[in-house]
């Protein structure tokens, strides 16, 4: 086996320095079972999983939204406690928001605006004031909770994406000399369409207060570096924007997987007995599988994926009874009536799919759609199942998914399908099968490519994307964007027009207590 393919790290070989990471969405969640009992679960997505093994390994302090239905009642009278719940390595302090900041913050201004602003996928993006009020509200209730929990003023603060654009703003002006990044995990716009937002001055002078930011991909670095020169008349030289004589650098750093963990879990005796139980839970009985796995998101293209499986099984009918095509989709927004359309336009499509292809001896259709997020073993083992993996984003950042799969494939089999238009296609579009989702017609012709690929080259593939998952993993993503951090040298902000400076206040460090023990 070739080396990148063994890759193995002692814990002596990552860093060590305590790290503040600031996010929305918390790692883990408490909520109420139907037994009265508290329980636990970590919340679903690339970049939560992502952020949690690095947290892990580094340890300090994660600061995020209280989400769980659960959560007051597992805290410590600081709003504080260890995590993970079975083996504490860091510690978690939650941000309460209430249901209008919910509503106005994430929702509106994140979510509604934002998010579409950033996303080529055709949903109009809504800006309002009273969503951008919200939106200033909490960014600054996560710096004041930075200033709190700081270890110390030489941690480093990691601030996570589109949701918290103003914060390192607000922290800045009270802390001028703390080290600064942030990753904004999703597409930047190009600068005529970041002129839709009524607010874009405003974002791009909180995202400036940092010292080091990062995006996914060069083309969104470019994008940014183009809209601080447009909007704000910023001078930028060698990826560096000097605005009131503060510096930002600005490097593109593709996000990886935590590939150790995904690999301990392929190894597991157990994931084989899994693996059989998910075949029985979902009814599968064909020799072919395929899977997609994707939040219930206008931007990963499930419409056009189904769309590509249904001229799959008319162009072959053959395949009705030799493939099934498993769809795992974890709601999402569900509040918003974008989210609402999307899921209910894709549970038609797999009834009319099901309902056209139900072939003898597959009862009820070739394709299984599960709402519901999977733990990560079931996850690898669904991964271990598959003849091929689906990712038909119409606009992504990245996309672990992509990374997921072929970090899981260490039997070097499987192909990944991969659409031209996700992040991820910058790093594994040379030996994915690639395809545009908005090309029926080549879509499907990608899928057959991908059914008939002979074994040696789906292993060529296959070992030739390991080697790039394997040698940026989330480690070293995280290692690029902290090492870059630390020889920088943080410059002062002046304070926002009609504020003062606050006077830093003596920081003490509170340890998290340990929660009280709940079942999982």
């Amino acid at each position: 086996m070739p080396k990148s393919d063994q890759l193995q790290r002692s814990p002596a070989d990552r860093p060590s320095r305590p790290l503040v990471v600031v996010s929305n969405r918390e790692p883990y969640l408490h909520s109420v079972a139907e037994d009265g009992t508290v329980a636990w679960e970590p919340t679903t997505g690339g970049v939560a999983v992502a952020l949690d093994a690095l947290m892990r390994e580094r340890g300090g302090v994660w600061i995020a939204h209280g989400a769980g239905n659960a959560d007051r009642r597992v805290v410590d009278a600081e709003d504080r406690l260890l995590v993970p719940p079975d083996a504490p390595s860091y510690a978690l302090r939650r941000i309460w928001l209430t249901e209008a900041e919910e509503h106005h913050y994430y929702e509106g201004f994140a979510n509604e605006g934002l998010w579409p602003l950033c996303h080529v996928a055709h949903v109009k993006p809504v800006f309002r004031a009273a969503d951008w009020r919200a939106y200033q509200v909490v960014n600054k209730r996560f710096a004041r909770a930075v200033e709190a929990e700081l270890p110390d003023l030489t941690s480093p603060v990691f601030i996570q994406d589109y949701h918290l654009a103003l914060v390192a703003r607000y922290l800045r002006a009270a802390r001028p000399d703390l080290r600064i990044a942030q990753f904004w995990h999703i597409p930047f716009p190009h600068p005529d369409q970041l002129r839709i937002c009524p607010y874009r001055r405003q974002i791009l002078e909180g995202l400036l207060a940092c010292d080091l930011l990062a995006f996914q991909l060069d083309r969104d670095r470019r994008n940014f570096l183009a809209a601080a020169r447009t909007e704000l008349g910023a001078k930028v030289s060698r990826g560096r924007v000097h605005v009131q004589n503060h510096v930002t650098t600005v490097c593109a750093v593709p996000i990886g997987v935590d590939f150790d963990r995904i690999q301990k879990v392929t190894r597991d005796p157990g994931l084989e007995a899994e693996k059989q139980r998910l075949r029985r839970e979902l009814r599968i009985d064909t020799p072919l599988v395929g899977i997609g796995v994707d939040r219930l998101d206008y931007t990963k293209g499930i419409p056009e994926r189904l769309n590509a499986l249904d001229c799959l099984f008319t162009r072959r009918p053959e395949l009705r009874t030799q493939l099934t095509f498993v769809q795992i989709a974890v709601p999402s927004r569900s509040k918003l009536e974008s989210y609402k359309a999307v899921e209910a336009d894709i549970d038609q499509r797999v009834a009319a799919i099901n309902a056209r292809h139900a072939g003898d001896g597959l009862a009820g259709g070739p394709v299984r759609y599960r709402k519901s997020a999977l733990r990560i073993r079931r996850l690898v083992a669904l991964y271990r199942l598959a003849d091929f993996c689906l990712v038909s984003s119409l606009h992504d950042g990245m996309n672990l998914v992509a990374k997921e799969f072929v970090a899981a494939r260490e039997d070097f089999n499987g192909v990944l399908v991969l659409s031209e238009l996700a992040g991820a296609a910058q790093e594994l579009g040379d030996d994915a099968v690639m395809i545009n989702p908005y090309d029926v017609e080549g879509f499907a012709d990608g899928l057959e490519q991908a059914l008939d690929m002979p074994r040696d080259e789906r292993q060529r593939r296959m070992r030739a994307l390991r080697r790039v998952v394997a040698g940026c993993d989330v480690f070293q993503w995280a290692s690029n964007i902290l090492e870059g951090l630390e020889q920088l040298a943080p410059q002062p902000l002046p304070p926002p027009p009609g504020g003062t400076r606050r006077t830093a206040r003596p920081l003490t460090r509170q340890t998290a207590t340990p929660p009280v023990p709940v079942d999982r």
